[in-house]
């Protein structure tokens, strides 16, 4: 069974209180830190999503995407 846990802290000074990690002890875990204070919109101006984004792919593509012609 898979476990996950996702929450938001504040860090006080060098200690960070965690919740409950029970479920997760001795299972190699991933954690992320995430600092969301940024600026949105980083990318902004960096590049343009095309007219067509939404469009249905071409057959051929979409086929691939699917599976066909895949090697065993």
């Amino acid at each position: 069974m898979a476990h996950a846990m996702k929450f938001h802290a504040v860090v006080s000074g060098k200690t960070l209180a965690l919740p409950d990690l029970s479920a997760f002890e001795g299972k190699c875990v991933e954690v992320i830190a995430v600092e969301d204070d940024g600026p949105l919109g980083v990318m902004r101006g960096q590049f343009t999503v095309p007219d067509d984004f939404d469009e249905p792919l071409p057959a051929e593509l979409q086929a691939y995407f699917e599976g066909a012609g895949e090697t065993p």
